[in-house]
């Protein structure tokens, strides 16, 4: 039976606890919870939770570390510590990731535990398990999707409710799509860390965020909702990435989508990704991009994945990247 440390007990992490108790095949169990606030009423006895980070790092039973914090320093830490202690690693924390995605590239070949985070990206949507796999044998062209929950749901609920983005925005917290406070999500700053993690993958260079094209839900004018409502069309915060000319071209921007465009039938909190591939074409991925259950769906999976004795290989994807 493995052990896990697990890293934070918020909406997404009480996902992954309750997923796993109903995966009781992977023989993994949470021995240990480590949370900022002790004092706090949990639905778990109290002997599974510390606020002391070491009782899971320096715990020699402990195999699995899970990190599901909200704090990216923090996290990073977490993170490097647990490698550095032969414990393997699990992931959601995509600003973590994006913001230090130079340094993390070197820790796949630095430490011998793998470090999985597919659930960092695209919610129920395992992309980046796909992207290594699938497309591991093919050049990839491009990348585009809707890449975070919150902002589809609340231009969704704003055009088939009819409501201001406040009260959009409002709902979607209540119901747990966005967070307290959104400025990540709505800045379009949350879909660009997922972008510049799914760039990495595909095509094995590292992109730069203040390079990126990065426009926010909140800065359209009012004839771009005309035009929508004129033209048929759905206004959805577009993710892209292209290699051109030997850079990486990132950008994140709410745009017009008509119908017939994969993503014009993806609604609310749902995620989609559109990985153009040089032998498969275009492949579409849609799921649940927000949401407790959702996420922890993805964490399990790269549980499973880490238990089977998988790790990511990078790869500069040479035949794509000479042509382009």
């Amino acid at each position: 039976m493995k052990k896990i440390g697990l890293f934070g007990y918020g909406v997404v992490a009480k996902g992954f606890y309750q997923a796993l108790k109903q995966n009781a095949h992977l023989n993994a169990e949470i021995v240990k919870i480590c949370v900022k606030n002790g004092n706090k009423n949990r639905d778990l006895d109290d002997s599974y939770f510390t606020t002391d980070a070491s009782e899971i790092l320096d715990d020699p039973e402990i195999d699995i570390v899970v990190e599901l914090i909200d704090d990216s320093i923090a996290a990073k830490d977490i993170v490097r510590f647990s490698l550095a202690k032969g414990k393997a690693v699990v992931s959601a924390n995509k600003k973590m990731i994006a913001d230090n995605i130079t340094e993390i590239a070197t820790w796949h070949d630095v430490y011998s535990q793998a470090f999985l985070y597919d659930a960092a990206v695209a919610g129920s949507i395992p992309i980046i398990q796909t992207i290594e796999q699938f497309f591991g044998q093919q050049d990839i062209q491009s990348i585009r999707g809707i890449l975070n929950g919150s902002c589809n749901y609340i231009l969704s609920s704003m055009r088939q409710h009819s409501l201001t983005f406040d009260e959009a925005l409002k709902k979607a917290q209540a119901l747990g799509y966005a967070e307290s406070n959104p400025v990540l999500d709505i800045s379009g700053e949350d879909a660009l860390n997922k972008l510049v993690i799914l760039s990495y993958h595909a095509f094995g260079h590292l992109a730069k965020k203040e390079e990126a094209r990065l426009e926010s839900i909140t800065n359209m004018e009012d004839w771009f909702y005309k035009a929508a409502a004129n033209n048929n069309q759905k206004i959805k915060l577009i993710a892209t990435v292209k290699y051109k000319n030997g850079q990486l071209k990132l950008k994140v921007q709410p745009e017009l989508v008509s119908e017939g465009d994969e993503l014009y039938g993806v609604e609310f909190e749902s995620n989609a990704i559109c990985v153009e591939g040089n032998l498969s074409g275009v492949q579409t991925y849609i799921g649940k991009g927000a949401g407790s259950l959702p996420t922890a769906s993805a964490v399990i999976n790269d549980l499973s994945l880490l238990l089977s004795g998988f790790k990511y290989q990078h790869r500069k994807r040479g035949s794509q990247l000479m042509s382009a």
